[in-house]
């Protein structure tokens, strides 16, 4: 292995190792639990584990989804107020418990998320295969539909079964999403999409 790339491995190594993700720092926000009280302070969430945790000045709290509402943080890596409430949904099987869910957009239609940290496979050098692969941590989400009657459906990440979601107003959506050149597997594009429904609905 000549030095050259043994000294760009070490620089992805420590990289890799040095991103944060969201849910891997405390953020200043605040916590409303199922019996409405309110704690406010730093928050670090986990959304695979469904728990959240919060600094005061006094102590560190941890909740599981089951004891919170809703929590809010001020997330500084995208520079934006994020929201997320604890909703009945059953990840496994059809027992149902409470899932903490990041509301993106909210109306007829509601967008919902869960972000999770998975490892991709890259090359070190796109151009030439005899550079190597690694593995490095990205973050990823799972998109959920929340209607009306309160039925929260995964999104396949198809098109088609958008449209399906969107159906009333299949046409419109379909035209919208064309001259718009959105895409339907973009998460700013998706936000795009369920806004301009819930605008036109």
């Amino acid at each position: 292995m000549s030095k050259l790339i043994y000294l760009m491995l070490i620089f992805i190594s420590v990289q890799g190792m040095s991103q944060q993700f969201p849910s891997q720092i405390w953020h200043d926000g605040k916590l409303v639990l199922a019996n409405e009280d309110t704690i406010q302070g730093q928050i670090m969430y986990n959304l695979d584990r469904d728990i959240v945790q919060v600094k005061t000045s006094k102590k560190i709290f941890t909740f599981s989804s089951s004891k919170i509402f809703f929590f809010e943080i001020f997330d500084k890596t995208v520079d934006n107020y994020r929201q997320f409430y604890a909703l009945p949904y059953a990840i496994q099987g059809t027992y149902k418990t409470p899932v903490l869910f990041e509301v993106l957009v909210e109306g007829k239609i509601t967008l919902l998320a869960r972000e999770n940290i998975s490892y991709r496979s890259a090359q070190i050098d796109p151009y030439s295969y005899r550079m190597g692969s690694y593995s490095k941590k990205v973050l990823v989400y799972d998109y959920y539909f929340l209607d009306s009657k309160g039925k929260i459906t995964k999104y396949t990440m198809k098109k088609k079964d958008l449209l399906d979601v969107l159906s009333r107003r299949y046409d419109q959506m379909q035209e919208y999403i064309r001259v718009n050149n959105l895409r339907h597997d973009k998460r700013n594009d998706l936000i795009r999409i369920i806004s301009y429904y819930n605008a036109v609905i």
